[in-house]
């Protein structure tokens, strides 16, 4: 029985930054054995009733990123009508997808953007991890920040982290921060440090722990600079389930790591992270 083909999603967009996902995925493709799929979106209303034209316009535009991009045969090239970030999980969905990957194409400077809609949609509600892209990696999961707090999602996280880490040998880092005094908070963190301290020497998996106490910088700066410090090559981070309903949203935290990171952003939410372990 031949073994399962892993499927990795490129949505693409044909702006510029899109180059920057189908890079990174021709480096994951280096690195584990899997098919890319190349999916673009058409946007189309009552009144339009060209919509033949414009795909098979997308479909040429697909190949001749394909070659020029020198894809492997496999490379699969799809053009769907519809709302963006629906399909893209829709699809995603449809071949099991390992990963989606996503380019960050918003134009204004990283001090003033938000993420966009889709990203943001397709982040909160897909079965799958997604890996926001903003600048070109030398390595892929070698070197992974997890940053740790205590919400009831932290060990979906940790697990997460080490199903990537057997997949790819990929060194943890996990790292918190904590503002003020010490406290039971501390505390606590260092239990949950020490117990899968113990639990990756245990799968023999490569790890470090940092854990930080400062009284002004925020959080997701300590994070994005330290991740520069130990030239990580990406950051684990997970979106929070709200109070009242069972759905997903995306707090300042996580917003501002895939806003500020220049390095690509593994983002998680109560679903894909079940999933995926």
């Amino acid at each position: 029985m031949e073994p399962a083909i892993t499927n990795i999603l490129v949505p693409i967009d044909f702006k510029i930054n899109c180059l920057k996902a189908i890079e990174y995925a021709k480096q994951l493709q280096s690195a584990i054995e899997c098919r890319i799929h190349l999916l673009h979106m058409i946007k189309t209303g009552w009144w339009w009733n060209n919509a033949r034209v414009l795909t098979d316009i997308a479909y040429y535009k697909l190949e001749q990123i394909k070659k020029e991009n020198q894809m492997a045969g496999d490379t699969s090239l799809k053009v769907f009508q519809g709302k963006r970030y629906k399909e893209i999980i829709k699809y995603a969905n449809s071949i099991s997808a390992r990963y989606i990957i996503l380019a960050d194409n918003y134009p204004l400077p990283k001090s003033r953007k938000i993420i966009g809609s889709t990203i943001t949609k397709v982040i909160t509600e897909a079965k799958q991890p997604v890996i926001s892209i903003t600048a070109p990696v030398t390595t892929v999961l070698k070197n992974l920040v997890v940053p740790i707090d205590l919400s009831e999602q932290y060990r979906l996280q940790l697990f997460n982290s080490v199903a990537i880490a057997l997949h790819h040998n990929t060194t943890i880092h996990l790292v918190t921060v904590h503002f003020g005094e010490k406290s039971l908070k501390t505390r606590r963190i260092n239990k949950i440090f020490d117990r899968y301290s113990k639990f990756y020497s245990e799968n023999g998996i490569n790890f470090t722990k940092k854990f930080f106490n400062k009284q002004n910088q925020y959080a997701y700066k300590e994070i994005i600079n330290y991740s520069y410090k130990i030239n990580a090559d990406s950051i684990l981070v997970m979106t929070h389930t709200k109070p009242v309903k069972f759905d997903n949203y995306m707090g300042a935290f996580v917003h501002q790591i895939i806003n500020e990171a220049e390095m690509p952003v593994i983002s998680l939410n109560n679903t894909s992270a079940r999933i995926n372990i």
